[in-house]
């Protein structure tokens, strides 16, 4: 029997990167969105279907979802208000997938990465398990919005919740390229990059193609956990450096990066 899949934010950098690998699986899939941008060609030739919703609207979720899904995976779940939505729908779906962020954990001192600053960068253990303390619940920033918004679905949910923690998500789709500080001065011909830190300093990535991977596969395998959606390798900033200097087009210049 076919499974049905139903994405809120289908038609950004990670939603489309969903639709197809589910597609690609087998799977029908209708992905949700505001109409703000426009449909992805890709998608539109894949097969799957689309429908304008505003989340916000009472019943507007429900009325979308009125003859159920197999899994309901949410793209752009902010905080408890988004986890009260997903909450009011689950009778009507299987399991449920949710975007959260690394950017939850906290080191010894309660640094998150929303106060990281030169002298206040939070000191994490490498790697950072799922059981590692995150921020405290509650409306004041962003990670502390994810935190509260994946307690309430944990505690609250009665069919299987799986929350994924992205670290900074990059891929085909991308509004703004990470790595396009390296490129500019690449393009301009300079010759040297200065790297503060050395360059050593590392920030962890994660491909959509990974995360919807992963994703497809927790609900493949449905329970209720947390998992770290990232890649399996965390270059450096020097190393990213190096590896984008490498690729350049031969018609670029010569440069090269520097601590």
């Amino acid at each position: 029997m076919v499974k049905y899949a139903f994405i809120i934010g289908g038609t950004g950098q990670i939603g489309r990167a969903l639709a197809l690998r589910f597609r690609t699986a087998g799977w029908d899939v209708t992905v949700s969105h505001r109409g703000k941008r426009g449909v992805p060609a890709a998608l539109a030739e894949s097969g799957t279907k689309f429908v304008m919703l505003d989340r916000m609207q009472p019943g507007a979720l429900l009325s979308a979802l009125e003859h159920g899904a197999d899994a309901v995976i949410d793209t752009i779940a902010y905080d408890e208000t988004h986890a009260d939505q997903l909450l009011a729908i689950q009778q009507k779906i299987g399991a449920l997938a949710v975007m959260s962020s690394l950017s939850v954990y906290c080191d010894g001192q309660g640094r998150t990465l929303d106060e990281a600053g030169p002298d206040s960068f939070p000191m994490m253990p490498v790697p950072i398990p799922e059981t590692h303390p995150t921020a405290p619940p509650g409306p004041a920033t962003y990670s502390t919005r994810k935190v509260a918004l994946e307690q309430k679905l944990l505690r609250n949910g009665k069919i299987p919740v799986t929350i994924l923690r992205p670290g900074a998500i990059y891929g085909p789709g991308a509004l703004h390229p990470r790595e396009w500080w390296f490129v500019k001065r690449i393009l301009d011909r300079r010759r040297q990059i200065p790297l503060a830190f050395g360059g050593q300093s590392r920030f962890t990535a994660t491909s959509v193609a990974n995360l919807a991977a992963m994703t497809l596969t927790a609900l493949e395998n449905p329970g209720t956990r947390i998992l770290n959606a990232v890649d399996p390798d965390t270059p450096t900033v020097f190393e990213r450096g190096v590896a984008i200097a490498a690729a350049r087009p031969a018609s670029s210049g010569s440069s090269r990066t520097a601590p």
